[in-house]
């Protein structure tokens, strides 16, 4: 077993203290046997501060000098320099990237400490040197990590099979023009070995904490903290999903999952379907609990996500399409939702399910666009929801969209607009492709934009995520495309109000893997 010796008052003066760094040994306190003194470890600026505030990223260097007693053998001395009980560098020179890691120890306050160990390969002792300010007081060290979502996160998938989340920095979320930052892999960066594996089906965010659900046992994800103002560190794993949200291994496999902030969250195992509040990020759902609903093989939410008059579409067993929401007075509320006879509408897939983004709350237009057999259809009602009895749902019309976007197809996205614009756009994004027509006139949508690789992810941003007023603005839509080929994503920030998708920015850091959503800090 190492033996530790602390620094004596006249020399360095620390906190009599045990601990071990990086599993190195049991530590004792007492006085120096072979050191004369330590030099050159005093940081510019430090004064009679308390607190050596670093930041992820920026370089910490320290080149100090070790006097040794007469006749002492200096070959016999290695150097360690530890933060928060990890050992960052070996060597006495320090030329230190700033990273918090996964091994590193701090109080609640969000602090820990840092020393030079010094240690005697002979005799096994090893002493540390504290840093200390001006008037000789032991400095604490804070660590700001860079890495925290200014802007949103992605979530994306890797060809190992692995999911991983990113971060998108900017000055903030209104000048989507300075969005050139992206930091990529953290899961593994903080949390490494462990991994989350499978395909994402579904992801919450609520600006503090993200939980990526996956279709992969036994974990089937990992909630991972995302703000730097909690007990819980920047990009720490708190847990799997199979722990937090089912306490043990899900039933059945997880086939969807939404998070409408402000609204609702629902997820679908097997067949059957949980609704929630969204006053926590997750849902508990223990191995009694009862299903909302149940024979349910379908689920998708109007897009924009988080618009005051939220409704959801569910497919049942039967092909049957039924209109869903959760009110926070009255619970789970369902109707369905008719066909142009008045009886309840049936598809095979749902492929699109969005409404007019408007502030108004009566006679509101939306949209479902179904697929059934090998054509493709999309349907227009009116809906108005009320404080009591049922929703009132008016069936307008269908149109056939089979020959749209150059051939519709399962796996298209459509959208919006987050706020009502003049010539009421809808999109399809399918391939590389972003097309463009109006949801109220319906005619053959055109291509407005193309990119290199085809799109994988679409977000609409707005101001007020919970809901939709005349001060309400559009902020960006983020695109992110995926290169099979270079197996890596790319994102795009477009103002889609404009005629021509005026680019806002076109962020040229790589995405190691396909992204599957992008949740704005709202």
């Amino acid at each position: 077993m190492k033996i530790l010796k602390y620094l004596t008052v006249i020399l360095a003066a620390a906190l009599a203290a045990t601990g071990c760094y990086d599993d190195k040994g049991s530590y004792y306190t007492g006085s120096w046997t072979d050191i004369a003194a330590v030099e050159g470890m005093s940081i510019p600026g430090i004064g009679t501060n308390y607190y050596l505030n670093l930041v992820e990223e920026e370089t910490l260097s320290l080149n100090p000098t070790v006097r040794f007693k007469p006749g002492v053998d200096e070959s016999l001395f290695t150097y360690d320099w530890v933060m928060g009980g990890d050992t960052i560098a070996s060597g006495l020179k320090l030329n230190w990237t700033v990273m918090r890691t996964n091994k590193m120890e701090f109080n609640q306050s969000g602090q820990t400490s840092f020393w030079l160990a010094i240690n005697n390969k002979k005799s096994g002792e090893n002493w540390r040197y504290y840093l200390q300010n001006d008037a000789g007081n032991l400095l604490k060290v804070t660590i700001a990590q860079v890495m925290a979502p200014k802007v949103g996160v992605f979530v994306y998938e890797k060809e190992d099979g692995s999911v991983e989340w990113g971060s998108v920095k900017g000055a903030n979320a209104a000048t989507p023009e300075a969005f050139t930052t992206l930091y990529t892999d953290i899961f593994a960066h903080y949390n490494a070995p462990s991994r989350m594996e499978g395909s994402v089906v579904g992801t919450a965010y609520d600006g503090s904490q993200l939980i990526v659900y996956t279709n992969q046992g036994p974990d089937h994800g990992a909630m991972v903290q995302t703000s730097e103002a909690s007990t819980n560190p920047l990009g720490l794993s708190i847990g799997t999903v199979s722990n937090l949200v089912f306490d043990g291994v899900p039933e059945a496999g997880i086939n969807g999952q939404s998070f409408y902030k402000g609204n609702m969250q629902e997820m679908l195992v097997g067949n059957s379907l949980f609704i929630g509040p969204t006053n926590n990020v997750y849902q508990m759902i223990l191995s009694d609990a009862i299903p909302t609903q149940d024979g349910v093989v379908q689920i998708m939410g109007a897009n924009p996500y988080a618009n005051l008059m939220h409704f959801s579409v569910q497919r049942m067993t039967s092909g049957e399409l039924w209109y869903y929401r959760y009110d926070s007075n009255r619970g789970y509320l369902r109707q369905i939702l008719p066909d142009e006879n008045g009886t309840v509408l049936k598809a095979d897939r749902i492929i699109g399910v969005f409404r007019q983004p408007t502030f108004i709350d009566k006679q509101v237009k939306m949209f479902v666009a179904v697929k059934s057999g090998a054509a493709y259809q999309l349907h227009t009602y009116t809906y108005e929801q009320k404080t009591s009895g049922s929703d009132i749902i008016t069936y307008i019309g269908k149109k056939d969209i089979t020959s749209w976007a150059g051939g519709m197809s399962d796996d298209c996205t459509m959208f919006t607009n987050g706020i009502e614009v003049p010539l009421n756009y809808l999109y399809i994004a399918k391939g590389r492709d972003l097309w463009r027509t109006s949801y109220e006139s319906q005619a053959a949508p055109q291509v407005v934009k193309s990119f290199p690789a085809p799109i994988s992810a679409v977000e609409v941003v707005i101001t007020s995520p919970n809901r939709i007023d005349v001060d309400t603005k559009e902020l960006y839509t983020a695109v992110f495309t995926y290169d099979a080929g270079a197996k890596t994503s790319k994102m795009y920030v477009l103002d889609a109000r404009t005629d021509d998708l005026k680019a806002y920015s076109e962020v040229e850091t790589a995405i190691p893997g396909k992204v599957v959503c992008f949740r704005a800090n709202q």
